[in-house]
């Protein structure tokens, strides 16, 4: 094992209730209401410009209103995690650990630029990190695998090479689609509804070691 790629949301941080919050805050504002049941099939694992898309069916909108408005939303968010982000426990030792045993990093998410560097600002590990990949940097946004091979070829590794944690099924089929050792972080789903998905499944990052990991890619 060379290299491990992470997802962001619902990896680094827990932040999957705080973005139902702003949903359902963004839709009440657009004077529209946001079910569970809605919040599962409109939301959960969609890219923002078909959620836009969604809220605003009965209006056609141009490419730049839609970045508009989801960008209002992501504002929101962050105005609304900020006073209480905390990363998934464990997540700053095992990166210390992964750093000190010269493995690469690399987060890839689907996230705008700035909820990236909001996360990575705000709880300081930005230094860990080698690459830093948002969803203006592909064309094809998860689950197509395009993020997660541009992440391997800035850190130089093959898929073989490398582990990615990811939470949501979306990201998972990226995440697989690409070649690389999956690990499913429980804090969106539950393990057994990861598990047949996944090569291994934690709730957070205090389950796991360097030597986990590496017997999991020599195994594969």
């Amino acid at each position: 094992m060379k290299a491990v790629i992470f997802d962001m949301d619902g990896v680094l941080v827990d932040t999957n209730p705080h973005h139902r919050i702003a949903w359902r805050e963004y839709y009440q504002r657009n004077g529209r209401s946001l079910s569970d049941a809605d919040f599962v099939q409109y939301v959960s694992g969609k890219h923002n410009k078909d959620i836009v898309a969604h809220l605003f069916a009965n209006q056609p909108l141009t490419n730049e209103e839609i970045s508009r408005l989801s960008n209002e939303k992501e504002a929101l968010f962050r105005e609304l995690y900020s006073p209480v982000i905390t990363p998934v426990a464990g997540l700053v030792p095992f990166l210390q650990a992964l750093k000190s045993a010269g493995i690469r990093m690399a987060v890839a998410t689907s996230a705008p630029v700035e909820n990236l560097d909001f996360v990575v600002d705000t709880l300081n590990i930005r230094p860990y990190f080698d690459a830093l990949l948002n969803e203006s940097m592909v064309s094809h946004p998860k689950p197509d695998p395009e993020i997660y091979q541009k992440a391997m070829a800035i850190l130089g590794v093959e898929p073989s090479e490398s582990v990615i944690f990811e939470d949501s099924m979306t990201g998972i089929q990226a995440a697989k689609a690409s070649g690389a050792t999956v690990v499913g972080m429980a804090t969106t789903q539950t393990p057994d509804e990861l598990r047949p998905f996944v090569d291994d499944t934690a709730y957070d990052f205090t389950e796991l070691t360097l030597d986990r990991l590496q017997q999991l890619v020599n195994i594969l």
